[in-house]
């Protein structure tokens, strides 16, 4: 709401549309530095994980994902050898670092257009969404069924990002 003093009265309420108020393409940047961020910490704490667990760091350090155990715990008892985990979670790693260094991209360049001009952030967002939904195939092929609600949950979470940086008023090309 607006409030004038037209022609001496006193203040008078105009109903205006909220997102006339609001800075829509900041909101939209700011989703975008989000998922930058949080996959930046992500893919710090598995690099830190991992070198826990190659003895780099001592078992002291405590700025650790605690994915590799999870993914030894998970995958010890089918079978699965240490090389293909570790190989596996290599992968997840360098997939975690393309979808953060795509959203600092899509951050960086993004200018409120229609997202189909929005090349970058497209990217970012499909890579992401890949991850996530790779991770839920892989929660049922390995009976891994406590974390894939919360995998579920993030992919879930990218996609109302997606679809607010589809609805959200954009500015006019």
């Amino acid at each position: 709401m607006r409030f004038t003093n037209a022609e001496g009265a006193g203040g008078q309420c105009e109903d205006k549309n909220m997102f006339n108020r609001i800075d829509t393409g900041t909101l939209k940047r700011g989703l975008l530095l989000f998922w930058a961020l949080w996959l930046a910490v992500v893919v710090t704490t598995n690099v830190l994980d991992a070198l826990q667990a190659l003895g780099i760091l001592p078992e002291s350090f405590k700025f650790v994902s605690g994915n590799w155990q999870w993914i030894n715990q998970t995958m010890d008892p089918l079978g699965v050898p240490r090389a293909v985990q570790a190989f596996l979670f290599a992968g997840v790693i360098a997939w975690e670092a393309l979808a953060a260094i795509l959203f600092g991209w899509a951050f960086t360049s993004y200018r409120n257009r229609p997202l189909i001009q929005e090349a970058a952030t497209i990217w970012a967002c499909g890579v992401n969404l890949a991850l996530w939904a790779a991770f839920q195939v892989l929660d049922e092929v390995f009976l891994a069924y406590q974390p894939e609600g919360l995998h579920r949950g993030i992919f879930g979470n990218q996609i109302l990002t997606l679809l607010m940086l589809y609805l959200l008023p954009t500015r006019d090309p």
